[in-house]
């Protein structure tokens, strides 16, 4: 009984992840020669997650941050969380491990371009003053 309820918390734990933050972790289940699990595996990305990152020369409410990157009903999602406020990114496109996506704050239109290696994550932001750093690095859920 002990490891029934043990598994069943790993698979609801696991289940409850993949709808959080849109990895596809039920992949692993699917038969390799069905079609469904090839458009699968190419939404998968390094950037599928939650993130924590600092944007160099952004206003101090705008320099540091967190956000979501994740795969919901055959779209790509961005959301960004900032110390007094939350947007989502539009015209989010994720091809591989690069992301572009806009954000508008204050009436102000950022562009910003990010690419994921591994557990790290770095890109730019741009916008009428010019383009800037981003860093980042992926959020650790235990």
């Amino acid at each position: 009984m002990r490891t029934f309820k043990k598994n069943s918390l790993a698979v609801l734990a696991a289940f409850l992840t993949s709808m959080t933050f849109g990895s596809a972790l039920s992949a692993n289940v699917l038969n390799t020669g069905d079609k469904e699990c090839k458009e699968v595996k190419a939404r998968e990305s390094e950037l599928l997650g939650s993130w924590e990152y600092s944007a160099e020369n952004a206003p101090e409410q705008y320099r540091l941050g967190a956000l979501s990157i994740f795969h919901e009903n055959g779209e790509n999602n961005v959301f960004v969380q900032l110390d007094e406020k939350e947007v989502f990114g539009k015209k989010v496109n994720l091809v591989g491990n690069t992301i572009s996506f806009e954000v508008k704050l204050e009436g102000t239109v950022f562009n910003v371009k990010l690419t994921a290696k591994g557990e790290v994550l770095s890109g730019t932001y741009t916008y009428a003053e010019g383009t800037f750093e981003i860093k980042g690095a992926r959020v650790k859920i235990m």
